[in-house]
């Protein structure tokens, strides 16, 4: 018959072994001794290639600035209340409006992003807007 201690042995010992391989499989910490370059993952919104795009603001309100693509402002102007002919051919964004900035209607911007809206007009998601110097 098991006497009491070989029964404690025999667990204690079970428990060290489980225990061991467990934990010795799972890292103790977030950090790792592999590289980290390993394990980087790009989701495809990272991969992807920042699209330029330039125009002359022609509306701001508090939340998107309007921006079209046409070779001077006045141009931009006419298409101000009739933009769906600017819409089909990709010539126009709306942006939205950072709090610590202010642009102006005739504005000629420079915008860099990532994403946009599959809306009409598409809305550009973290934009990097930039003044155009002449």
């Amino acid at each position: 018959m098991i006497s009491l201690k070989q029964k404690l042995v025999t667990v204690a010992t079970t428990l060290t072994l489980g225990c061991g391989f467990t934990f010795s499989i799972t890292p103790a910490s977030a950090a790792s001794n592999e590289t980290s370059t390993n394990h980087i993952s790009l989701s495809s919104f990272e991969k992807q290639q920042q699209t330029h795009f330039r125009g002359y603001v022609v509306s701001v309100d508090s939340n998107y600035m309007t921006i079209v693509d046409t070779p001077t402002m006045e141009k931009a102007l006419l298409y101000q209340e009739n933009w769906w002919d600017l819409v089909n051919k990709n010539k126009i964004l709306l942006v939205p409006v950072l709090d610590n900035t202010s642009y102006t209607i005739g504005d000629k911007l420079d915008v860099y992003f990532k994403a946009m809206t599959m809306s009409l007009p598409p809305i550009v998601m973290s934009p990097i807007v930039e003044n155009v110097i002449e």
